[in-house]
C-alpha cells in the first residue's frame, strides 16, 4: 500500500476518486477508515468493515455503470487541516457518461484522519453541490 504521509489529505482524496472511477467498490475499500459514516440524503450508514464498505458503494456504483457512467469531475478539493492528522476536504463532483453527458451533480464533505501513515476517510458527506460550509 502506498503510503502518503507526506503528500496530504487532498492527494490521497484524489487516488479515492480514481478507485471509485474503477465503478468496483472492492477499490474503494482501503481509502475508507473502519469505522467510517456516510451522510447522504437516504440517511446515516455506519461502515463498520470492508463489506459495509462494497455495500454502501455497490448500488451506486451499478447505477452509474448502467447510465453510462464515463468519470467524475471534481471542483478542486478545498482543505481545512485541523490538526497534523486530521483534515476536512470539501467539493464538488460532476457524474459524466461516455457522451459527456451530465449524469449528476452533488458536493462532498470528507473528514480525513491520518493512521498508520495513510489519509483515510472517516465521514463521507454528500450533499446538493450549492451547499456553504
Amino acid at each position: 500500500m502506498e503510503r502518503d504521509e507526506e503528500t496530504g489529505a487532498a492527494q490521497a482524496f484524489q487516488r479515492y476518486a480514481e478507485a471509485f472511477k474503477t465503478l468496483d467498490p472492492r477499490s474503494v475499500v482501503r481509502h475508507v477508515h473502519e469505522p467510517a459514516l456516510m451522510v447522504s440524503p437516504q440517511g446515516v450508514k455506519v461502515l463498520d468493515s470492508a463489506a459495509a464498505v462494497e455495500e454502501a458503494y455497490r448500488p451506486v456504483m451499478a447505477g452509474l455503470q448502467a447510465r453510462g457512467y464515463a468519470r467524475t469531475e471534481f471542483s478542486p478539493p478545498i482543505e481545512r487541516r485541523l490538526g497534523e492528522d486530521l483534515s476536512i476536504l470539501t467539493c464538488t463532483g460532476t457524474w459524466r457518461s461516455t457522451l459527456g453527458q451530465d449524469l449528476g451533480r452533488f458536493g462532498m464533505t470528507f473528514t480525513m484522519r491520518r493512521t498508520a501513515g495513510a489519509w483515510r476517510i472517516v465521514v463521507l458527506a454528500y450533499h446538493p453541490p450549492d451547499a456553504r460550509g
